[in-house]
């Protein structure tokens, strides 16, 4: 069992110890598991792994990131950010892909999870895209923005949205374009119902105003690698 931190030796702190802690609490959420089962399947102590998690001041030791990461079913690179800044998409592809379109359905869960995604629209310059976070409501896509930004998209004939997801380590990912028109929600009633979303722009700032995006047409696609015969 690795100890609390006066009891270990060799340990170096991480660059950013307070991101280290949060990749690792996200990545240990995401797999469901608690911080004892964590602990336990990497060989450390609880008690610390809590504290680190927590405090996200304390060091781990190259070792101790490792065990961490295999325990996570991730990568000492993937917890300390070293693909943060790096687009997805630089893998190889598979030896066996297979591009195939996604039903509405499939369309449809995807958007619902939520996140965040690209509204895309016509400025001065032409096409641009933002990216947003979002939520689902009544099937309509709703993003919280500034009121000129608003004002902009409600202007626009046609919006799109547009969500991906990329799995490098397996040569996949999909895709899935919204298009349809864009509406601000100026209704107060409608304001308070969506409140329940809790949009929080990453953005900051006043971006308060509220837009409701109708799919008129919802495509994807995914590419999956196929076992030959």
């Amino acid at each position: 069992m690795v100890s609390p931190p006066d009891e270990q030796s060799g340990d170096v702190p991480s660059p950013h110890p307070g991101d280290l802690a949060k990749r690792i609490t996200r990545r240990r959420t995401e797999l469901g598991k608690s911080i004892e089962e964590v602990a336990e399947k990497a060989g450390v102590d609880p008690g610390y792994l809590r504290y680190f998690e927590e405090s996200a001041a304390g060091h781990l030791s190259a070792g101790t990131a490792l065990l961490l990461a295999i325990a996570l079913e991730s990568t000492p690179e993937d917890l300390y950010g070293g693909r943060v800044d790096r687009p997805p998409g630089h893998g190889r592809a598979g030896r066996h892909p297979e591009l195939r379109e996604l039903t509405a359905a499939q369309c449809e869960a995807h958007v619902r999870a939520g996140g965040v995604g690209r509204v895309v629209f016509l400025s001065g310059r032409g096409p641009v895209a933002h990216p947003v976070n979002f939520a689902v409501s009544d099937g309509d896509v709703i993003v919280s923005t500034t009121v000129a930004q608003a004002e902009h998209l409600e202007e626009q004939e046609l919006v799109s949205f547009e969500i991906d997801r990329v799995d490098e380590s397996m040569s996949e990912g999909w895709s899935v374009l919204v298009t349809g028109a864009a509406r601000r929600v100026d209704d107060p009633e409608e304001v308070v119902a969506l409140a329940g979303l809790a949009l929080e722009p990453w953005a900051g700032g006043p971006r308060h105003a509220l837009v409701r995006i109708h799919p008129d047409e919802m495509t994807g696609r995914v590419i999956t690698q196929t076992t030959p015969a």
